[in-house]
């Protein structure tokens, strides 16, 4: 009886240190993910955020795949827009971003046991609002003349070429910027459409002829 009794416990002891083991080994098997990116050690243009992370793994957990997710909604998973990395220390340049527009972001990681998410973090491209633009136009190849342009949050702007300061209107549809001077009794009156990259704007102006670019000397968020 007491051998039996003995080989009983035995039986239920190695049992319970078998579950014991398959339970550390699945915790073990959870990568961490991490976001290090933080509103001080962001690098952000208009259409551009570059978000930074660290995947804790080792060959025992087999992860498969690490990157950034990310939307314009909280919660993003890897069903939404996603960057794959190598390292597991990493930073993602996410790029053909909208102009002045939130984004969150997770850290993701993928093995077996499925995927694991860091928290979650907003940021912000820039915003056109109180910024201040050199405008370069190119009136042919080696002629061009300049303009300072300020871009008020209330939608108006101030357009300064050193010779006139003239006042209009400016809206910007997704990364399209439509910028429109009001001159009457000036010799000019335009407007022009140019396209927000990074941190220039360019495009064509109302002539359809000459190009221009232009650059910020004040970039605000």
């Amino acid at each position: 009886m007491k051998t039996y009794l003995f080989k009983t416990i035995a039986l239920v002891t190695i049992a319970f240190l078998s579950l014991s083991c398959d339970d550390d080994n699945d915790t073990q098997l959870t990568p961490i993910a991490t976001i290090n990116t933080t509103v001080e050690n962001l690098e952000a243009t208009y259409t551009t955020l570059s978000i930074s992370g660290a995947v804790s793994s080792d060959e025992y957990l087999g992860v498969t795949s690490r990157g950034v997710c990310w939307s314009t909604s909280p919660n993003p998973t890897i069903e939404d827009n996603i960057t794959t990395e190598i390292e597991d220390v990493f930073t993602s340049t996410i790029s053909d971003l909208t102009a002045n527009t939130t984004y969150y972001f997770r850290v993701y990681a993928v093995n077996d046991v499925g995927v694991t998410y860091s928290e979650e973090l907003a940021f912000n491209t820039l915003s056109l609002d109180d910024s201040v633009w050199n405008f370069e136009i190119f009136v042919d190849d080696v002629t061009s003349w300049n303009a300072t342009v300020t871009f008020n949050a209330d939608g108006t702007t101030v357009f300064d070429d050193t010779v006139n300061v003239v006042y209009g209107s400016w809206s910007l549809e997704g990364n399209v910027l439509t910028f429109t001077i009001d001159a009457s009794g000036v010799v000019y009156t335009f407007a022009v459409e140019g396209t927000l990259f990074e941190q220039t704007i360019s495009g064509v102006w109302e002539d359809g002829i000459m190009n221009w670019i232009a650059t910020p000397f004040i970039v605000e968020n």
